[in-house]
């Protein structure tokens, strides 16, 4: 049986996480495609961290397999749709020599890579396109706490950006979601609100990881300067009033996270509550 090739990208815009996430995978990837942009610019068209993300890659890709693609992705009017083509850019350049492709973004912390060679298995024995991980979001950190997203009971919440494994020619919408069916690995006993509903017709649902398996997305948990220029050139930059999303929700959190309700910055019913716990627990 030939060995089935495994390819990643990394885009070079948030540098914050990448030199604690890339590591936790590397060594699982044959080839890897970061798809550059000539000007230096996100989606939004603000300017972005490439070079201090190129600089972490090159220092973690011990083996050389860094192919850096140039282009331009950047759509002031629609910055979701340049997320897209930013990332089928990279799909596009690693389809013809790998069969399956990772696309973890900068931010998310992998627990047990080992989950992501399960995943592999269960998708080809499944025939689908993709595979979702749950993902515990952290939303503030201070010196003291860290602040999580959790279930409206105070339970640990999960939510699923789009998978993180698709397959070789995989065609992406609404930044890394795939076209097609999908496998989604959820923790036993979650009760987020994407799992709360049935399993839509292209999904097929499996509740077999622990809650320490769950993907740690680092999304807003990150210093003031970091976050604000997070969020001047993320794909959702048109979803909210940044601003005041900023100043009133995220900033006072660790006084007022005991408050906060349905805090999503543009989706209802997705962020529940927070919840706190020592930063070093």
């Amino acid at each position: 049986m030939t060995r089935r090739r495994v390819g990643a990208y990394v885009l070079p815009g948030d540098a914050t996480w990448l030199d604690r996430t890339l590591p936790a995978y590397y060594h699982l990837v044959d080839e890897l495609v970061v798809p550059v942009p000539t000007d230096g610019r996100g989606w939004t068209g603000a300017p972005i961290e490439v070079e201090r993300c190129l600089e972490i890659i090159r220092r973690v890709d011990t083996r050389g397999l860094l192919r850096v693609v140039e282009g331009q992705w950047t759509r002031p009017d629609d910055p979701l749709a340049a997320d897209t083509a930013q990332r089928q850019a990279a799909v596009d350049a690693l389809s013809p020599g790998v069969d399956w492709i990772l696309q973890v973004d900068n931010d998310e912390l992998l627990p047990d890579p080992a989950v992501l060679e399960t995943a592999i298995q269960r998708a080809e024995a499944l025939g689908v396109v993709g595979v979702e991980l749950p993902m515990r979001v952290l939303f503030r950190r201070t010196r003291r706490h860290v602040f999580e997203v959790a279930c409206a009971d105070g339970s640990q919440h999960h939510e699923y950006p789009g998978p993180l494994v698709v397959r070789a020619g995989a065609r992406l919408v609404d930044a890394r979601r795939a076209v097609g069916p999908f496998l989604r690995l959820v923790v036993s006993g979650d009760r987020s609100l994407q799992v709360a509903r049935p399993a839509g017709p292209d999904e097929t649902r499996e509740a077999t990881l622990t809650p320490a398996q769950a993907v740690v997305h680092n999304s807003w948990g990150r210093s003031r300067s970091d976050i604000r220029r997070k969020v001047r050139s993320w794909g959702h930059a048109n979803d909210t009033k940044q601003r005041r999303y900023f100043w009133g929700v995220w900033w006072p959190a660790p006084m007022t996270w005991w408050a906060l309700r349905d805090f999503h910055p543009f989706s209802r019913g997705l962020w529940p509550r927070l919840r706190r716990r020592r930063a070093h627990d």
